[in-house]
């Protein structure tokens, strides 16, 4: 029998995925500092080990620290981003290819009713006069996104695929740096996505890996431009 794991490193642990969660899922902004103590409090937990998760967030990039001031949420630079969406575009189009194979019926509908919601986003975007979403709908529809994609990789059956896109946490922090700005989700956006994503859906129910793989290239290259041009447009170099 193997002995079990310390309890130091199982609250290290379990601080480090409290954390990683808040950071894929927005609640902790960019810029935003971490304190220690605070996150102690929240979590149930001693100092130490966050400190150890804070160091691990760190060294993934994640996390910035700065001399005599501590650590802040590492805010995501345009050339970070570009990275990130060259690293989706070649992990993510496989993964698509591989469950154009192995999709199952099951999993096919969930991706339909995920890209129904997406829809009705979609629809509530365009029938406003302002042409792009609001907080609300942004955060529903980036929450539909992030569902779609993790759905279509566990689709692909392909665990040590998989475990490459879920242990680099810098890809789930391409959704959540896109939360920021309701601007970046325009009505044209919301509908060629929600296009795009049929298409691919089809492609799929055809098993068609070719396709598939093409379609979801497609997708993340458009993403990339999207938000690329907008810090261009922005002026800023950051998200």
């Amino acid at each position: 029998m193997l002995p079990s794991a310390p309890v130091s490193q199982n609250l290290s642990e379990l601080s480090y995925e409290y954390i990683r969660e808040k950071l894929a899922s927005g609640e902790y902004p960019p810029g935003k500092q971490l304190v220690n103590r605070t996150l102690a409090e929240e979590i149930g937990v001693s100092v130490i080990p966050v400190r150890e998760a804070i160091n691990r967030l760190s060294s993934e990039g994640l996390v910035d620290h700065v001399p005599g001031a501590g650590a802040y949420v590492r805010k995501t630079s345009r050339q970070d981003l570009n990275n990130i969406y060259v690293l989706r575009d070649a992990l993510e189009s496989c993964a698509a290819s591989e469950a154009a194979q192995y999709i199952t019926e099951d999993q096919l509908e969930e991706l339909q009713f995920i890209l129904d919601r997406a829809g009705e986003t979609a629809k509530q975007i365009c029938d406003s006069p302002k042409g792009y979403s609001t907080k609300r709908q942004l955060e529903r529809w980036m929450d539909d996104e992030q569902q779609f994609h993790e759905l279509l990789i566990e689709a692909s059956r392909n665990p040590l695929l998989a475990k490459v896109i879920k242990d680099n946490r810098a890809i789930a922090m391409v959704f959540a740096a896109q939360r920021y700005d309701p601007r970046l989700l325009t009505a044209e956006v919301a509908r060629e996505t929600c296009k795009s994503k049929a298409e691919l859906l089809k492609a799929l129910r055809d098993r068609d890996p070719k396709r598939a793989r093409q379609l979801m290239s497609d997708q993340i290259q458009r993403g990339r431009k999207t938000v690329m041009d907008f810090l261009n447009q922005q002026g800023r170099e950051r998200i």
